[in-house]
């Protein structure tokens, strides 16, 4: 059994609930992600925000602040207001099936990984896609030979 933590990303970047709406987008965008875990002090997930999080708050009365750039609306509205608390979440030692299946069956993109309450990994939908790629080539090779 190949557990999750062969394939998860263990340098994980984070933001807590004091930062903002614009923290969250500027992430997301320099850094080409779409999944942002929401962890205290102590690394301790809290939830996550995601990229749709992020758009339904630009269209959202959160984001009827009356300022006039959008940074400035941005910088106004906090984390704390929109992330997502009830987060699926597994640990280190589930199977890679096991986490495809919670995946599929939640219909989400991203599943922290913890170890305890603290997260140590991230595991999202394009990790299975990459998984699935290098499987169809050992069978391409498998199938030439």
């Amino acid at each position: 059994m190949t557990s999750v933590r062969s394939i998860m990303s263990d340098e994980i970047l984070t933001l807590g609930i004091e930062n903002t709406l614009s923290d969250a987008r500027i992430m997301m965008v320099e850094n080409n992600i779409r999944h942002i875990p929401i962890v205290d002090d102590q690394q301790v997930l809290m939830g996550l925000v995601s990229q749709r999080d992020v758009l339904s708050v630009e269209e959202s009365t959160l984001f009827d602040i009356k300022v006039t750039s959008r940074l400035d609306r941005e910088q106004h509205v906090k984390i704390d207001d929109f992330y997502r608390r009830d987060v699926v979440t597994i640990n280190a030692h589930v199977s890679v099936h096991n986490a495809a299946l919670t995946i599929q069956k939640y219909k989400i993109g991203c599943l922290p990984i913890l170890s305890g309450d603290k997260l140590i990994g991230l595991v999202t939908d394009s990790d299975f896609v990459n998984v699935a790629i290098n499987l169809i080539e050992v069978l391409s090779s498998r199938e030439a030979d």
